[in-house]
């Protein structure tokens, strides 16, 4: 079974005893963003322009050669021609389309028998829904492969790459492997991160993702700042 590199992010993202995320709802939906649409540049579906091909210079353009079968991947392909990867990750990382993403990320796992949908009630009252694994199966595939390229065992291909960009850009390696040395695991990420790996859609991708995580964050602490003054 073939996992989309924002399907592989979500898994990684969910306490697995829990089944809730393991960083803030606002950084999972843009991190599931950036995943999705550097998904569609690694398959070829989608590519920065440099303004020789008849695009925009600096924006996504929809190449032709390759069409996702997944609906959700279809519209944002479609959302994403012509837009700035800047304004791509905000367009489909906030509201309704955000929350529509990550709903059908989960419950398209869950029909596939690797998540468990459970319903609970937040203290007591209000209804919610947690994410557990029923098969671990690809979630322990993943993880090896990341763990892998972290600790040096193996290289990283682009796929895996990506996975470790995204995870370094949302301070997520720490809480995956809880049991590795952090600071080597960040350090081992940076290196994979700033590697020449990438060409330039996915880079910007990502870089995006990491500049949205640092805004809405200091955003938040200065919120939080001055709450307390």
């Amino acid at each position: 079974m073939e996992l989309s590199l924002a399907e592989e992010y979500l898994l990684l993202a969910l306490d697995d005893t829990s089944g809730r995320p393991l960083i803030s709802g606002q950084h999972l939906q843009f991190a599931l963003a950036g995943a999705s649409v550097a998904d569609l540049t690694l398959r070829g579906a989608l590519e920065v322009s440099d303004g020789a091909d008849g695009g925009r210079a600096g924006r996504f353009r929809v190449t032709g050669r390759a069409t996702p079968s997944d609906p959700m991947q279809r519209e944002i392909l479609e959302l994403m021609h012509e837009r700035r990867p800047k304004d791509s990750i905000r367009k489909v990382g906030q509201g309704s389309f955000a929350k529509r993403l990550r709903d059908a990320l989960q419950q398209g796992l869950a029909a596939r028998g690797v998540l468990r949908e459970e319903e609970v009630k937040i203290l007591g009252l209000f209804p919610s829904s947690t994410w557990t694994p029923h098969d671990p199966t690809l979630e322990t595939a993943v993880r090896g492969r990341v763990l892998a390229a972290l600790t040096g065992r193996a290289d990283a291909d682009e796929r895996t790459a990506a996975l470790v960009s995204l995870l370094l850009a949302t301070d997520l390696n720490r809480k995956v492997f809880p049991d590795q040395d952090r600071r080597a695991l960040k350090r081992r990420a940076k290196e994979i991160a700033e590697s020449e790996w990438s060409g330039a859609a996915v880079k910007r991708s990502i870089d995006e993702v990491t500049a949205v995580m640092i805004a809405t964050t200091v955003a938040a602490t200065s919120a939080a700042t001055a709450g307390s003054s």
